[in-house]
């Protein structure tokens, strides 16, 4: 399992998100025009082809790999049953690291607040719900992640096959 210290790395940083002030976020929230991206674009509600539901049980899922269609259009339902803060971002590898950067810096502002405003990204306190609703646009291989600082580290994450229409 983990060392010891790895355990307080991630215990600080679940207790340091848990102190800032409630948050909670839907792609619907996010400000559109973040546009095409190598594993789609944000979607439209009147277009969900289908759901997929995932439940946050401590550090997992519940899933390590999902697979859609190229072309299809998902509303992921995430449902935060854990005690603590976590957030589901899709993407391909760069785009999670940038956004972890980004949360480990937001951790250190003075409310430790990590507020998201990207389509691709939603922030879950404990017991709440949130959504994305994303077009995938080409086959590739890319990631779906808790980017809250020391998640990722601990296995939250899996891939997100986007395979062709028939395959």
């Amino acid at each position: 399992m983990f060392d010891r210290k790895p355990r307080t790395v991630l215990t600080a940083a679940c207790l340091a998100a848990l102190a800032g002030p409630p948050l909670s976020l839907t792609a619907a929230d996010a400000s559109p025009g973040h546009g095409q991206t190598a594993f789609g674009e944000p979607g439209e509600a009147s277009a969900v082809d289908r759901t997929v539901r995932l439940a946050v049980d401590g550090m997992s899922y519940g899933a390590d790999r999902l697979e859609v269609k190229a072309g299809e259009t998902v509303r992921f339902v995430i449902e935060n049953g854990s005690a603590i803060v976590h957030d589901f971002t899709i993407g391909d590898a760069a785009t999670q690291a940038a956004h972890r950067r980004e949360m480990t810096a937001m951790m250190g502002e003075p409310d430790g607040g990590m507020a998201h405003d990207d389509a691709n990204a939603v922030l879950l306190e404990p017991g709440a719900t949130g959504e994305i609703i994303w077009t995938f646009s080409e086959p590739g291989s890319f990631e779906f992640a808790c980017n809250v600082p020391g998640h990722y580290q601990a296995g939250m994450k899996g891939t997100l096959a986007v395979v062709r229409d028939g395959s």
